[in-house]
């Protein structure tokens, strides 16, 4: 982009934003050009001397040639293809974009957690805004240390990969915020809603509330004077009432069409352990009252949701306005499906407990540890949730479509070896005395090198290993290639051996098939773990090329004309986990 039409593009938004708001502002003006320009996002200090000299000059135009200059981006707009990530609404209106990702330390996180983390994560960058990391950890019954743990590491693996996969930098979140160290803030808020008349302490129980609230009834405790719903508040906060006798609900309108309007419980008694504070607090907000304050006391500008609270959004804007915090935008996207892959964690913890899974880890599921067992890389991920956009459709994704993205991200640099699956011995004759086979690391990379396998016959003959699926397509009389060694012809084919006869090191235009090997003498044993659905997995045993021993855990190889895999473990035999053909 050239100096002069980067000015045109600057004046069309900064003269934009003064007509929507009578004064164009330099942040806004900056967010809108990194949304539509992030490859300037680097020249940033640059670009803002540029942007705070032109916003001056805009300030100081008449309304007329504001207007000119407007429309000018206006037909400038309509000409462009229709972007996969739109612009933010109401983005001109704050100076800072702050966006967040709000997990619940319940479990590990899965696939379907990283759109959540993605979309707002993307668009905080896209607008050189601030991203938060925020735990909502009020429900103390379910979360655990561990899975705090588990969330900030996960996490931090996608987002170092969407700066190097994305060029969106920094690769991290801003700040960190623990929604519990912030209850003594909510408990004043639950306070201030008491007192103004807007919240009652209900002592129904659980089944008479939700007969109410479907019937549109209003219990006893709704009459209760402000002083006697004090009154209970202390008694649920001190424990003189217990979990499932009191709550606290916000007082709406309990004939409201959208029944998750009819009076809303907002705090409730949990008597468990927290995992950070122990039984320091008893009365927790449900997650409506958290996320809606949290989002207004954090400085959030637009909150990303998953599509299924959008019956919600009614709820929290109430909360909000009720207690005159700072209103934001609620942004809802769709949710994400795996074909024929629970990824709920009450799906996958029964799985585990009954041992039918490893556990967490497993590659059978779309654990993000699962995945990157299997070899899906966090670039993989980050690709493909761009590409997929923040759409507000819910979405039945397949893991072939994420294999596709990853054999793409793989495919160019990972290191090849030869394996042979269910391997059966081929016997040559007429073998040369020594042969040493020169095999690329990768046919497209020179500058990765080569493996020098030697192959040493005995009395003329050598012996290598086949795989299993060639084997059954042998008949007498072939002419084969041995990849990278030999060309053979077929003498035998017996039930569990191959003989065949030398013909030439060079290859020969009438072979049949090129095929991998590996020698008898000096081959690496390998399993191979297969993923073939949450309940069950394949394992298949085979020989590698020698230098496979000093393959390391964590590597990721592609097994020719099998697949791609990642090292699970090293011992007796080099153990594989299947990513993906």
């Amino acid at each position: 982009m050239s100096f002069s039409d980067l000015e045109e593009l600057i004046r069309k938004i900064a003269a934009a934003n003064a007509i929507k708001y009578g004064k164009a502002k330099v942040n806004p003006v900056l967010s809108k050009i990194f949304s539509e320009k992030p490859e300037l996002r680097p020249k940033a200090k640059e670009i803002k001397q540029i942007v705070e000299r032109i916003v001056l000059e805009i300030n100081s135009l008449e309304w007329k040639e504001l207007q000119s200059l407007a429309e000018g981006l206006k037909e400038r707009e309509k000409g462009e293809e229709e972007r996969r990530w739109p612009a933010l609404p109401n983005a001109e209106k704050y100076d800072v974009i702050v966006t967040r990702v709000a997990p619940e330390p319940n479990g590990y996180p899965t696939l379907g957690h990283v759109k959540g983390l993605l979309v707002p994560f993307i668009y905080a960058r896209l607008y050189g805004g601030k991203f938060l990391l925020r735990f909502e950890d009020t429900n103390p019954r379910v979360e655990k240390l561990e899975f705090y743990e588990a969330i900030r590491e996960e996490f931090a693996r996608v987002l170092e990969a969407a700066e190097r996969e994305l060029n969106l930098s920094p690769g991290r979140w801003d700040e960190e915020i623990i929604e519990s160290n912030h209850l003594v803030e909510m408990y004043e808020l639950a306070e201030k809603l008491i007192t103004q008349g807007d919240a009652y302490v209900c002592t129904c129980n659980a089944v008479t509330v939700r007969k109410f609230r479907n019937s549109g009834i209003e219990c006893e405790h709704r009459t209760h004077t402000i002083e006697k719903n004090l009154e209970l508040w202390e008694q649920m906060l001190g424990g003189e009432l217990h979990e499932g006798e009191a709550h606290l609900r916000l007082k709406t309108d309990m004939r409201h069409p959208n029944r998750t309007m009819r009076d809303p419980g907002i705090f409730r008694i949990v008597e468990a352990e927290h995992p950070i504070h122990g039984n320091k607090y008893r009365v927790y907000p449900t997650y409506d009252f958290s996320i809606s304050v949290m989002d207004s006391l954090t400085g959030v500008t637009h909150a990303f949701r998953s599509k299924e609270f959008e019956p919600h959004v009614e709820v929290q804007r109430t909360i909000v306005r009720k207690l005159g915090l700072r209103e934001y935008e609620m942004i809802q996207f769709g949710r994400i499906t795996v074909e024929g892959i629970p990824l709920s964690k009450r799906y996958i913890r029964p799985l585990i407990k009954t041992g039918i899974l490893e556990g967490w880890d497993d590659p059978r599921i779309p654990t993000l540890r699962g995945l990157f067992r299997r070899g899906i890389t966090p670039e993989a991920l980050t690709r493909f949730f761009f590409e997929l956009g923040p759409s507000k459709v819910d979405s039945t994704v397949s893991f072939d479509a994420l294999a596709a993205v990853n054999r793409k991200i793989l495919d160019p640099k990972v290191p090849r070896y030869m394996f042979v699956p269910d391997p059966i011995k081929l016997r040559i004759e007429e073998f040369p005395e020594r042969i040493i086979a020169e095999v690329k690391v990768h046919p497209d990379r020179p500058e990765m090198g080569s493996r020098r396998i030697e192959v040493r016959p005995s009395n003329g003959k050598a012996e290598v290993y086949i795989s299993g699926y060639d084997f059954k397509k042998l008949i007498r009389g072939d002419v084969i290639r041995l990849r990278n060694l030999a060309t053979i012809r077929i003498k035998s084919v017996m039930s569990d051996e191959v003989s065949a006869v030398f013909e030439s090191q060079e290859p020969i235009p009438s072979s049949k098939m090129i095929v991998q090997w590996v020698p008898k003498e000096d081959s690496t044993p390998v399993k191979v773990m297969k993923p073939l659905s949450p309940f069950s997995m394949a394992i298949i045993g085979g020989f590698g090329e020698p230098k496979m021993r000093a393959l390391r855990e964590g590597e990721i190889i592609q097994l020719v004309r099998f697949g791609f895999a990642r090292v699970d473990s090293i011992g007796n035999a080099v153990h594989l986990v299947f990513s993906h053909g």
